[in-house]
């Protein structure tokens, strides 16, 4: 049984990852910071291969001789790294706290990692935002001109695994996903938060009156895509994971989710100038991706949504007592 080690196991795309390995035969060990959730926001709850999974709580910050021990006795073929401070906004009020995560927690790991032959691909979870506001479908060679500390603290991260993969040949392959949604997402993400504050009579802040344009990306399409990189990319190499057409303002966006919902949305929304600092447009080109590793999307924009419409439905009576906003762990 092929083994992977999923740093972030708990966080959204790292839980969705670990259902998808489990559902392909893997035995999967989960390492994060925090204790694991309610299971509704766990997928891999609810696999059928649950007891091929093992979770451990270890902070990449503060346990790295934790992770490594734990990695040196399972010896994963894989692994895979979600650990980030990853909300944009916030990265503004503390930036030494997100350098210190993606950028130092990655430095001190890999230099680690790379010693380990036993090792045959890390999968680094980057982000376009590396890229800055963009106008065209960028390819991965694109030139880098973050604009937040997010951005630059993902890239400074990244710049680093180059070094190691061009001195050392560490086997590093990265992946930048589009805006990524589906049913376990964080509350205070736009799709779900959206579809909460609906069901809640509450008014939706659009920053920036909403003309922020993005391309989401189903989990679910992220997770294969990814395993295809660990499986079948090439060492040193960037992939873009987007959707081919659906570029979509913030502001058309929440129209499409109340007109789904069946709620007048000039009631429903109240538009803010200020977008906090936020790039206005991202658009990413996944042709590499699909060429060379035969991956394409299986779930519309719209089928996702009104998939996280029912899940939140059916959650309802636990997910209405949940935070909706974003709570900063340092």
């Amino acid at each position: 049984m092929k083994k992977i080690l999923i740093i972030a196991s708990n966080s959204f795309t790292g839980s969705h990852l670990t259902h998808y390995c489990l559902e392909k035969g893997y035995q999967v060990f989960g390492v994060s910071r925090s204790k694991e959730y309610n299971c509704i926001m766990l997928p891999y709850r609810y696999s059928g291969n649950a007891e091929n999974f093992s979770f451990h709580q270890m902070d990449i910050n503060k346990d790295l001789n934790k992770i490594l021990k734990l990695s040196d006795e399972v010896k994963p073929e894989i692994i895979a790294n979600y650990a980030a401070q990853g909300e944009v906004r916030n990265s503004w009020r503390y930036p030494d706290q997100w350098y210190e995560t993606n950028c130092m927690g990655i430095v001190r790991l890999t230099e680690e990692l790379r010693k380990r032959d036993y090792i045959k691909k890390y999968i680094s979870a980057s982000t376009p935002e590396v890229y800055g506001t963009t106008e065209d479908n960028l390819k991965e060679s694109h030139n880098y001109f973050p604009s937040t500390p997010y951005g630059a603290s993902k890239l400074a991260g990244d710049l680093h695994l180059f070094t190691l993969s061009k001195r050392y040949n560490f086997p590093v392959v990265f992946t930048r996903s589009a805006n990524v949604y589906g049913i376990h997402q964080q509350l205070y993400r736009i799709i779900p938060r959206t579809i909460i504050y609906l069901k809640m009579g509450k008014k939706i802040q659009l920053h920036g009156e909403g003309k922020s344009e993005r391309s989401f990306v189903h989990i679910r399409d992220v997770a294969e895509a990814t395993m295809k990189v660990a499986e079948k990319g090439t060492n040193g190499e960037i992939y873009h994971i987007s959707p081919s057409d659906n570029q979509i303002s913030i502001f058309s966006l929440v129209k499409m989710i109340c007109n789904m919902m069946d709620i007048n949305f000039e009631n429903s929304v109240e538009l803010i100038t200020n977008n906090y600092g936020q790039d206005s447009k991202f658009s990413i080109s996944s042709k590499k991706i699909r060429s060379q590793l035969g991956w394409e999307p299986k779930i519309s924009l719209e089928e996702g949504i009104q998939e996280t419409i029912d899940w939140i439905e059916h959650n309802w009576k636990t997910i209405s007592g949940m935070p909706l906003e974003y709570i900063h762990k340092p």
